[in-house]
């Protein structure tokens, strides 16, 4: 059985939530990932704008990666 697992960054900015993003993928094979998602808001309210980048990577083990063909992952037919 393969599980995925979910990593979400956030920051104030982009510049930031850029070393958050390229931090943990030197910690994962490219090949470990499914799809990543990037979402941004502003918010304005009594103490100012809230800026918000967030970023979510699903991604599975390296050891689950070790022992699945790419064709039954992604259900080539």
């Amino acid at each position: 059985m393969i599980k995925s697992k979910v990593k979400i960054l956030n920051a104030e900015f982009p510049s930031t939530l850029e070393d958050l993003v390229n931090e943990f993928l030197e910690t994962i094979d490219v090949r470990q990932i499914i799809k990543t998602e990037y979402s941004s808001s502003v918010a304005t309210g009594q103490y100012g704008t809230i800026r918000s980048h967030s970023v979510i990577i699903y991604y599975v083990e390296l050891a689950d990666v070790r022992e699945v063909k790419i064709e039954n992952v992604l259900e080539i037919k």
